[in-house]
């Protein structure tokens, strides 16, 4: 059994799609199969030899859409580095529960706790609750990460308060981009994986 394996689904819960494995790929659709699995992301193969979370409907599309769907999600990992990364994280992980995507809030928890956000604001974002942040420059900071993503997912605009307030902390009209891009990424990636039903690895789910 490999890590990235999902166990105890129930059948009106489980993928839509059938996975396919590296063997049943075109030669060039497995170049991107094997440009995934040895990019940074870390990602791995489940144990039937198919690849995890959104990548195994890649492998439906053609090559030409593949590799651009793989060097998005590679940049916008890589080359938003002008955002602070625990903003991205909280940011992400706000997106993840108001689409309750499983798969991205499972990657992207452990994304924040490695960049100092607490467990207890993970929990008071799966509760739907508003987090408690610290009074100090990190507890600010993710602060106005998180009612940035919050205003833009309930009221599809953002203030210019909120927007300045963003661009103050971050410090960059180009990092501020790379937030916003990092953002709408997941926004996107978020239907990918609901609409396809796309399960988190291990024995437990974290939305219905």
């Amino acid at each position: 059994m490999s890590k990235w394996d999902t166990t105890g689904l129930d059948e009106d819960k489980k993928p839509r799609l059938d996975y396919k494995n590296r063997d049943q790929l075109s030669d060039e659709l497995k170049d991107i199969f094997d440009s995934i699995v040895s990019s940074k992301r870390g990602v791995g193969t489940l144990s039937n030899g198919a690849l995890p979370g959104p990548f195994n409907a890649w492998m439906y599309t053609d090559t030409e859409m593949a590799d651009a769907l793989d060097k998005i999600g590679v940049a916008i990992r890589l080359n938003t580095k002008n955002a602070p990364a625990d903003m991205k994280a909280i940011a992400i992980c706000t997106v993840a529960v108001h689409y309750k995507s499983n798969v991205e809030f499972w990657a992207h928890s452990q994304t924040a706790l490695a960049n100092g956000v607490s467990q207890d604001i993970l929990n008071d974002l799966l509760a739907e609750r508003d987090p408690s942040f610290e009074k100090t420059d990190t507890g600010k900071r993710l602060k106005i990460a998180y009612l940035f993503a919050k205003e833009y997912l309930a009221t599809y605009r953002v203030s210019d308060t909120t927007y300045k307030e963003t661009l103050d902390m971050i410090g960059s009209k180009k990092g501020l981009i790379e937030f916003i891009l990092a953002i709408s990424h997941y926004i996107g990636l978020a239907a990918q994986l609901n609409i396809l039903r796309v399960p988190n690895p291990g024995d437990k789910q974290f939305f219905d």
